[in-house]
């Protein structure tokens, strides 16, 4: 599958506090970190990260809040053709000085499974599970030679971070519960502009497949960040 794993450096989610109107430093901030995320991936393709707080009183929940709050938007149905998902963006022209990414607020609805495998060929992604749980799947094959036979499925919770280059195949699903999701959108395609996405020649939908996957719980320590560097000595 792809070379996958955390970022070799943490990136952090600067606020600029010099910002007075609230919300807008909230996307900016969220903006920033996302294209960080993807300029560190030095060659991976794939990217899964996770948001920790780094002292009392830090909420990522918090803070897109404050973001909706400030620059409501509402959801619109469908989204890439599926009924079960909405979408509305937050343009980075909103900002002064104006960038060219964008903040997408994707909302999977319970069952919503019938989002094909896709790919952007024109932007990068760096996506947030602001609540919820579902899936994301992706595949190692290129979107132009994409049979669905080679497809990992990995389980999205809260917190978590999927960082991906442009044309790396993927969708996500749900099952019993809703997920709501922040996509950095870097840059930003329309969602109306016919190469928003690409649909490969194959198929592939989590309601037809997932049956056929295999489930485990896998701990995974080797894409974590490193702590300490020495084994300390013990007297």
């Amino acid at each position: 599958m792809h070379s996958r794993g955390a970022v070799q450096a943490p990136i952090t989610l600067t606020i600029d506090g010099s910002d007075v109107r609230s919300g807008y430093r909230v996307l900016a901030g969220i903006l920033r970190m996302g294209q960080a995320a993807v300029d560190a991936m030095e060659g991976q393709s794939v990217a899964l990260g996770r948001l920790r707080g780094t002292g009392p009183g830090v909420s990522c929940k918090a803070l897109a809040d404050e973001l909706e709050t400030a620059l409501p938007r509402t959801l619109e149905f469908p989204f890439e053709g599926s009924a079960r998902v909405g979408g509305a963006v937050w343009s980075g022209e909103l900002l002064r000085p104006p960038l060219p990414q964008s903040l997408a607020k994707l909302r999977w609805e319970p069952g919503a499974n019938d989002l094909p495998m896709h790919t952007h060929e024109s932007s990068d992604r760096c996506i947030i599970v602001l609540e919820g749980r579902g899936f994301f799947h992706i595949s190692d094959e290129a979107g132009s030679a994409f049979t669905g036979e080679r497809v990992q499925t990995i389980a999205a919770r809260e917190r978590d971070v999927f960082v991906f280059r442009r044309g790396v195949v993927h969708t996500f699903s749900t099952t019993a519960w809703g997920m709501t999701l922040l996509s950095c959108q870097l840059p930003f395609v329309p969602f109306d502009d016919p190469g928003q996405y690409t649909l490969p020649r194959v198929r592939w939908i989590a309601r037809d497949r997932m049956a056929q996957s295999a489930s485990a719980i896998v701990l995974d320590v080797s894409s974590g960040a490193v702590l300490g560097s020495r084994t300390p000595r013990i007297e």
